[in-house]
């Protein structure tokens, strides 16, 4: 796509207001991200703004590192691994005028598993299984943080936000890479994910400035509410061209 100032400022606004939803809540914003984006260019999902999101999860990871969940890590990554692949796939066969519908159907999706799926009991199947389906919708749509939020949901909130983060970091590292080797990861998108890494960055810096007007139980509520609107209005505007 061709950047211009409005369309800089206009997507870093949105990806400020979502960094600070994720740092005061632990809630997963990408089902917000995603269809507002989207609306500008398809073009900017998802691997521009899974690369710039690299600057907020990095941080984050690293803020929080002596509360990730070393022992679940690992299987969750290698059911990740197996869907990013699934989604390359996906993507090789998917026409870019169907892109909005497809955006839009795994963000409802993404917002029904979170609406009817109220807990999770780790292990193995849940491990491979759950990691599976965020790489999918991650590598797709990047809403795949969500999924990873139910898995580890009966964490402690510190642990979930560094667990998730890191997770992603690793997600996003080894997502770019394959879609660079499958030649799905392109100049252009680099230079999106770069023009987006400012509202990542100070999304994160501003956050603690928020943090005590925030209350995590309508929180979830309010961003699952923008992240339906924001579903059907692409899914519409896939529909009707």
């Amino acid at each position: 796509m061709e950047w211009t100032l409005t369309t800089f400022l206009l997507a870093n606004f949105i990806l400020i207001v979502a960094s600070i939803l994720q740092m005061a809540t632990g809630v997963s914003v990408g089902m917000i991200i995603v269809p507002f984006l989207a609306m500008i260019s398809y073009t900017l999902i998802p691997v521009p703004v899974v690369f710039a999101s690299l600057t907020l999860t990095i941080m984050m990871a690293y803020k929080g590192r002596e509360h990730i969940d070393i022992e679940n890590v690992p299987q969750v990554s290698l059911g990740m691994l197996a869907g990013i692949f699934v989604a390359l796939y996906i993507f090789k066969n998917s026409d870019v005028e169907h892109l909005g519908i497809i955006f839009g159907l795994f963000i409802l999706l993404s917002v029904f598993i979170s609406l009817k799926v109220k807990s999770f009991k780790l292990g193995a199947g849940i491990n491979y299984g759950g990691g599976f389906v965020a790489g999918l919708m991650g590598a797709v749509a990047a809403v795949g943080g969500q999924i990873l939020a139910l898995i580890f949901q009966n964490h402690p909130l510190e642990s979930i936000k560094s667990t998730l983060a890191f997770l992603y970091t690793i997600f996003t590292l080894v997502m770019l890479i394959l879609f660079y080797l499958f030649d799905a990861f392109s100049y252009d998108q680099l230079i999106s994910g770069l023009y987006m890494m400012p509202g990542f960055m100070i999304g994160y810096v501003i956050a603690p400035m928020f943090t005590e007007y925030f209350n995590p139980k309508y929180a979830k509520s309010v961003v699952l509410g923008m992240a339906t609107f924001g579903a059907l209005a692409l899914i519409a505007k896939g529909v009707l061209g």
